[in-house]
Formats: structure tokens, C-alpha cells, sequence
């Protein structure tokens, strides 16, 4: 293996195979290095394994959509952004289509064909070298800019530019395991505490077995701390796990809540499950229910409000007796009923892992990070892109964008060093 290149990339996920073929210009050495057997390993299963790349929205709502300041991108998305990602890949065979919520996918419904599109390009490439199986130990600089990285077995391998695209810590079994985070504290990044985010939610009640894996659809969500303080709200699908729940809504709640949890609080999770009704026309409801069927018993009763499945759930909430007959139901029993159906309350102590979780929350601070060329402030010739950035975003192709964005803004940036 050659001791120099021009450009040396660590990571040959989305951000990394991007910045790769952004920074070729077919005369520079590029070395593109990935620990795994295989690049784009996340890649290849990101959005159930049919990758949403993108989102169509503009650029003013679409950085409303990342955390904790997604005007951070701005300058990026105004070099490669959404159109110029979906001609990227259309350009080399890959049909789009955008679906519900300005989703960009494959026509294929693949994800695949994302990846392939890539690597390919990058094979193609003489100037690139893929390096698999291979850790970076260590980076190495001088007078304060970047001079090569340490590679396991082979020791110092010298660059002008080091771009950096080693991934969060989500799905670790795809890669990204954090070694991104600890080389570049070595060179004096700070980095926000990583936490899991579009990850589902452990709750203290016991979820009975029947129960986990059942999904609600058209309800709503509310989590608040322990004061009150709403901390997020949604309406859409939930569904319960074996310690808690999950699905699209509560996804999206843990990346409100993630850092609270993971800093010790316990949460309060409501969950509404007659949306449409407001309090005093569901209370009329129940009402006229228990009143036209009062020689039913409770338990077969509570088909009347809600699915089956969470009936004996919701029962065991209620503290009132399973086979009492509706015409015994009084005006405080009523009353419990009415709260636990507009405010099943669960109580939120943990995230699940980063096993499961979708995104990373937390990363590289971005105060140190140039915004136009994703270039270090502290070491010339250091690019940090992709998930690595503390930048994490709501699930709808905002993700993916953000790590093709800034993987070929680094590239082409090291243009120009």
C-alpha cells in the first residue's frame, strides 16, 4: 500500500462514498478507508432496506426538520442539495419516485441500487482505492493541520486532507461504533454526549405479552417531564413492545426526548386514544352507551371504544370490576373510563439501544466545524461529515441528505485546500 495520498477518507458509508467521488477530479490519490468487510453496510438497509434519500421540501422547511440548528446546512445544501442528489443518481440509472410526505425512493424500492449506483462510480475510479476490513488507530497532524492517519498493521499513511465520515452509533453491527468520535476528541473536538434517537421507548408499566407488537393507528401522543412541560406531541401510529412502545410517532418522540432520558428523568407519556373526540362529546358518548347497554358487563363492553387487544390493558388501569354491568358503572367510575381513554398514561424511564436506534443524537459540536466546507477550525485539512456532526433529523429522507450533502461539500472542498 502507498505511505501518501492526497485525500484519505475514513468511513465508506453515504457521507464517505459521496465525498469520494465528489473530491476525484482524476489526477489526486484518493484512499477511502472502511473497517468492515463490505462499505455502505447501513446503507443497505436504511429505510427497511427501500432507503429514502431524500425529501422534496424546500430548503427553508427542510432545516426545520434537523437539530439542533439545521441552518448549519444551509450553506451546503445551497452547493448539493435534493435536486442535484436525485440527478446524482438518476444520472447513473437509478429511476426515483416521490411518495407520500415528499419521500424520494427508488423506483425499485431497493436500496440497493443506491449503493451500487455509488460504489460503482467509485470503482470505476483509478484514482480511488477502497481499503475494507482496515481500522484507522490514529490521526496525525502537524503545526495544526492534518498530515496522514494511522492504519492498523501499517502504521502512518500521509495525506493532505482527512475526511472524516466514520458514522454515528446506531446499528454498531453495520460499523458504527463511535471510534469517529474518540479520534477526533484526540485532536481537540469537543463532542456532545451521543444518545439513540428515531428509537422506540421503555416505559415502567408492564406491557402484557398479548399486547407487544399490536398497533394503534389515529392516535395521539404527548410526553411532558415531571413538571408539565410539554416536550412533544404527534398524532399517527404507535405500537407496543415487549417493555414499552414504538412505531412511527414514537420515533419521532424520542429525539425530543432521548437527552432528558439519558440524563436521568422519567417522563410522562400520554397517549390519546379517541383523538377525535374532545372530553364532553366522548363523555356524552359513553353516556348514551352505558345507558343502551347496561346488562352488558364491562370487560365485553369495552369493545364498544376500543380494539380488543388493549382492552385488558387499559382494564387493569381502571381499578374497576372487569364484570361489572354498565347500568352499575357511577359518575366517578365513568369518569376513569373517559381519562384513560383521552390519557392512557405511561411512564417513560429509557430509550432502547443503539442497536435499534435509527439515528445518533449528539456528535462532533458544530461551533468548530466550518459550515461552508465542513473543513475542522482547529486542524487544517480535517473535513467532519455526516452523521459524526452533532445534526440529527426527523425520519422522511432528511438524514440521508444531510450525510450526501456534507460528504460532497468536504470533497469538493478539498479541491481547494
Amino acid at each position: 500500500m502507498n505511505s501518501r495520498y492526497d485525500i484519505i477518507i475514513v468511513g465508506a458509508g453515504a457521507a464517505g462514498m459521496m465525498a469520494a467521488i465528489a473530491a476525484s477530479d482524476g489526477k489526486r490519490k484518493i484512499l477511502l478507508v472502511e473497517k468492515m468487510e463490505q462499505p455502505g453496510r447501513k446503507l443497505r438497509i436504511t429505510g427497511k432496506g427501500r432507503c429514502n434519500l431524500t425529501n422534496t421540501a424546500p430548503v427553508r422547511e427542510f432545516i426545520t426538520h434537523i437539530s439542533p440548528d439545521g441552518r448549519f446546512m444551509r450553506n451546503a445544501f445551497s452547493v448539493f442539495f435534493n435536486t442535484e442528489l436525485m440527478f446524482f443518481f438518476e444520472s447513473r440509472g437509478v429511476p426515483l419516485v416521490v411518495e407520500r410526505g415528499n419521500r424520494v425512493f427508488p423506483k425499485s424500492g431497493k436500496s440497493l441500487d443506491i449503493f451500487l449506483a455509488m460504489i460503482k462510480t467509485i470503482e470505476a475510479d483509478r484514482n480511488i482505492k477502497v481499503l475494507k476490513n482496515t481500522c484507522v488507530t490514529d490521526i496525525a497532524t502537524y503545526e495544526g493541520r492534518i498530515s496522514g492517519v494511522v492504519i492498523q498493521n501499517s502504521g502512518l499513511v500521509h495525506c493532505q486532507c482527512l475526511i472524516m465520515a466514520t458514522g454515528g452509533m446506531s446499528y454498531p453491527t453495520t460499523g458504527s461504533s463511535g471510534d469517529g468520535y474518540a479520534l477526533l476528541r484526540k485532536v481537540g473536538h469537543g463532542i456532545v454526549e451521543p444518545v439513540p434517537a428515531l428509537v422506540p421507548l421503555v416505559c415502567a408499566e408492564k406491557i402484557p405479552d398479548e399486547l407487544a407488537g399490536f398497533t394503534l393507528k389515529n392516535v395521539s401522543l404527548v410526553i411532558c417531564r415531571q413538571d408539565g412541560k410539554k416536550l412533544f406531541e404527534m398524532f399517527g401510529e404507535l405500537t407496543f413492545t415487549d417493555n414499552g412502545i414504538g412505531g412511527p410517532i414514537t420515533l419521532s418522540a424520542s429525539r425530543a426526548v432521548s437527552r432528558f432520558l439519558h440524563n436521568g428523568e422519567r417522563l410522562t407519556a400520554k397517549i390519546d386514544l379517541k383523538p377525535a373526540l374532545d372530553e364532553e362529546v366522548l363523555d356524552k358518548k359513553l353516556i348514551s352507551d352505558l345507558n343502551s347497554n347496561g346488562t352488558r358487563v364491562l370487560k365485553d363492553a369495552m369493545r364498544l371504544w376500543l380494539p380488543a387487544e388493549i382492552i385488558p390493558f387499559v382494564l387493569s388501569q381502571t381499578k374497576i370490576e372487569h364484570y361489572k354491568r354498565l347500568n352499575q358503572i357511577n359518575a366517578i367510575e365513568r369518569k376513569k373510563l373517559l381519562q384513560l381513554l383521552k390519557n392512557l398514561t405511561l411512564t417513560i424511564t429509557a430509550t432502547r439501544s443503539f442497536d435499534e436506534a435509527i439515528i445518533t443524537q449528539g456528535g462532533v459540536a458544530l461551533n468548530k466545524v466550518n459550515p461552508k466546507t465542513l473543513e475542522s477550525k482547529i486542524v487544517q485539512g480535517l473535513y467532519i461529515v455526516g452523521e459524526l456532526l452533532d445534526l440529527d433529523a426527523d425520519t422522511g429522507g432528511y438524514n440521508l441528505q444531510t450525510a450526501f450533502s456534507s460528504g460532497w461539500v468536504a470533497g469538493k472542498a478539498t479541491l481547494n485546500p
